[in-house]
């Protein structure tokens, strides 16, 4: 881990600088500002209610979950794509829903079914100026691959748990670039003007971050607690001491950043909180080793959200 620190100390040192002459970020009008509790995401889609419901019912078995998702046909495709996947990597092909929902589990299908969600929740995508999605996603994809390879290292139980926390991590950003662009404008060029991390562009321009909004819309969802707290105290994982899953994240997006899958090139890298670091013993670890996890699947993964 030492030389990923490294890696992301040259990176921030490697920042282009703000172009000559370039004027200083304008901060937002009082009257263009928003709370947090002004911000709502759209409301889940019934297809994905349906399916919690469904999950939720003790009496409910594997058919019945199988026969929830299959009455949404995207959902149905994600959750075969998901089976056959590097996540589950299966010996024989999966081809039936049913047989996807038995190896991913009645819990988890719903945790995940919420990736694809966020994936398709709004009518339109974010301007390409303020949000990227193909980085977003592959930023994403990275921060749950390795937030999971980080639960392995403990021999922590469900480990799918946290590829989930860190699929949607950042979904605060993603609806604060749909839901008021405006304040996504002001966020970056706050970051490009002090090349700063993101999230502490956020609460100089906010007063929140989007770990905080993304924090409240998983528990509007609700979502369950663990991935609540993934979301929410990603950027800083002393607001949950005793979560793994959030020390997970919260490693996992900086490697993710210093590894070069970035969602806001021009910013700096993420905090990076030592004591998180060390609950999964990674003071001697090699890069390599976390890069040759990324490439066993990662492009793979993005595709299921990347249109």
């Amino acid at each position: 881990m030492t030389r990923l620190l490294e890696i992301g100390a040259a990176r921030r040192e490697a920042l282009p600088a703000p172009p000559p002459g370039a004027a200083p970020a304008a901060s937002l009008a009082p009257g263009k500002r928003r709370s947090l509790a002004d911000i709502n995401p759209p409301p889940l889609p019934e297809a994905y209610l349906a399916l919690r419901r469904t999950a939720e019912n003790p009496m409910s078995g594997v058919a019945d979950v199988a026969k929830a998702v299959s009455l949404d046909p995207s959902l149905a495709a994600y959750v075969l794509r998901l089976a056959n996947s590097p996540i589950y990597a299966p010996r024989v092909r999966v081809e039936t829903v049913s047989r996807a929902v038995g190896l991913i589990g009645l819990t988890e299908i719903v945790n995940l079914a919420a990736g694809a969600v966020l994936s398709r929740l709004f009518d339109k995508p974010p301007r390409a100026d303020l949000l990227s999605m193909p980085d977003f996603w592959r930023h994403a994809v990275a921060v749950g691959m390795l937030a999971r390879g980080l639960a392995r290292r403990r021999d922590e139980a469900a480990a799918e748990r946290f590829f989930v926390a860190g699929l949607l991590h950042d979904m605060g950003r993603l609806v604060l670039a749909v839901a008021e662009p405006d304040l996504a404008q002001a966020v970056l060029a706050r970051v490009a003007e002090g090349r700063i991390p993101s999230d502490a562009a956020e609460r100089l321009e906010l007063g929140f971050d989007h770990a905080a909004l993304g924090g409240r819309i998983s528990d509007k969802w609700r979502l369950a607690d663990t991935l609540i707290e993934g979301v929410a105290a990603h950027h800083d994982p002393a607001q949950c001491p005793e979560s793994v899953v959030a020390a997970a994240v919260h490693v996992a997006d900086f490697m993710a950043n210093a590894l070069g899958y970035r969602v806001t090139p021009c910013g700096a890298l993420p905090r990076l909180d030592l004591r998180a670091l060390a609950m999964f013993r990674l003071a001697e670890a090699d890069p390599a080793e976390f890069c040759e996890l990324l490439d066993e699947g990662l492009a793979a993964l993005a595709t299921l959200f990347t249109p």
